[in-house]
């Protein structure tokens, strides 16, 4: 039986080029361009090895290597963390979550580095690894753009986080794709249980007509802002007020806040 991996960047010639590596050695690759396409990938597993870049839509990398070791009870396969700069300038392998790191660089270095790191891979007896390992391919430098990049993601996460109010941000098939602490408070649910589940799943079902009126209409109506209604949400009543979501004018999904989460 081949051995199968699930490769998830956003890049779709990098994940072409991962997955030829990969396929040369007999793997069978799932591919995912999003963190939530990776977070459904999970459900084709288990896999033998795992490749994702940290800054990916909809979902991170990060919370992606939770879902998938909650998914597999702690007995899941080799995590590599893939990115466009260099370990020094991020956090420990601990904080993001994987098992080793890769620092993307030239296609012709990077693919000697991959083979050599994926057979080290198949010769391991066990899991987890003995040491956490850092790859880096020669001649990759710490890139500005992405440095920054992920300096912005983590200050606008921080900033969501910390708001009195529950905040859950829904993708346009209504599957949730992040949410905050206080959201989370409420629904009494981790973030790796309720990423890409129906929102609709979770509601109260004596108010999921009501959310998914607010949902059509929000969308329908452009000159609608916001749809506000109370739920009973475990004894506590709430007012929540579903946003449209919209990217250059685009709609990218809904921003359902339920406000009074927290005294």
């Amino acid at each position: 039986m081949p051995r199968k991996a699930l490769v998830v960047d956003s890049d779709y010639f990098f994940v072409e080029f991962l997955s030829a590596v990969l396929e040369k050695r007999g793997y069978q690759v799932c591919k995912a361009y999003d963190g939530k396409q990776g977070i459904a990938g999970l459900e084709k597993g288990p896999f033998d090895i795992m490749f994702a870049d940290l800054v990916i839509p909809k979902v991170s990398g990060r919370q992606l290597f939770r879902s998938a070791r909650r998914k597999f009870n702690g007995h899941c396969c080799p995590l590599v963390a893939l990115a466009g700069t260099v370990i020094e300038q991020m956090e420990s392998l601990d904080a993001i979550g994987a098992d080793y790191f890769i620092a993307k660089g030239p296609m012709d270095k990077l693919a000697v580095q991959l083979n050599k790191f994926i057979a080290e891979m198949e010769d391991r007896p066990a899991l987890p690894p003995a040491e956490k390992k850092i790859l880096q391919t020669g001649g990759v430098f710490p890139r500005r753009d992405a440095i920054e990049l992920l300096v912005s993601v983590e200050f606008q996460q921080a900033v969501v986080d910390c708001l009195g109010v529950g905040v859950v941000i829904i993708d346009t098939d209504t599957r949730i794709m992040d949410a905050n602490t206080a959201a989370l408070g409420t629904l009494e649910k981790s973030l790796s249980e309720i990423l890409n589940c129906p929102i609709l799943r979770l509601f109260p079902p004596n108010r999921s007509s009501e959310l998914l009126a607010a949902l059509k209409r929000t969308r329908r109506e452009p000159d609608v802002t916001h749809s506000a209604f109370m739920v009973n949400w475990n004894g506590r009543m709430l007012r929540t007020v579903v946003s449209p979501l919209r990217l250059k004018r685009l709609a990218a999904g809904w921003v359902v806040a339920l406000e009074g989460v927290m005294e």
